[in-house]
């Protein structure tokens, strides 16, 4: 039987994805998903359904074996995330991933406008 942090390996490694990538679509820190990845903790119910869609699975197909110990360890004790909440919560996510993606770009707008500022003082005072 394939442990949890096997089974996120397994799936991340298949996306071509980084831990970094994941933890930032997940909203926690990499050393977070790590310590999933290592079994050394394992993640909460309500990550289920986001970690399903970052990897184009299914709850089901992304813990066959585990499913039933994980419901049963987190905050939704035996019970299952309807599919509107599940929704909610991908939904939530990657809104919460494009506004920072959103914020870096922006970031790098105005790094790029100050270079380019830059670029053009030094050309007019070398006169070219």
């Amino acid at each position: 039987m394939s442990t949890i942090g096997t089974k996120l390996c397994q799936h991340r490694l298949a996306a071509k994805l980084t831990q970094q990538a994941i933890a930032e679509q997940l909203g926690v820190k990499t050393n977070t998903y790590g310590s999933w990845e290592a079994d050394h903790t394992s993640p909460s119910g309500i990550y289920f359904p986001i970690l399903a869609e970052i990897f184009g699975v299914t709850i089901d197909q992304l813990f066959p074996e585990n499913n039933e110990n994980l419901l049963n360890k987190t905050n939704i004790t035996g019970k299952k995330m309807d599919e509107n909440e599940s929704l909610k919560l991908v939904l939530q996510s990657k809104e919460e991933v494009i506004a920072a993606k959103e914020a870096i770009i922006a970031g790098q707008s105005a790094q790029i406008e100050k270079l380019q500022e830059e670029l053009e003082n030094y050309k007019a005072a070398q006169g070219l």
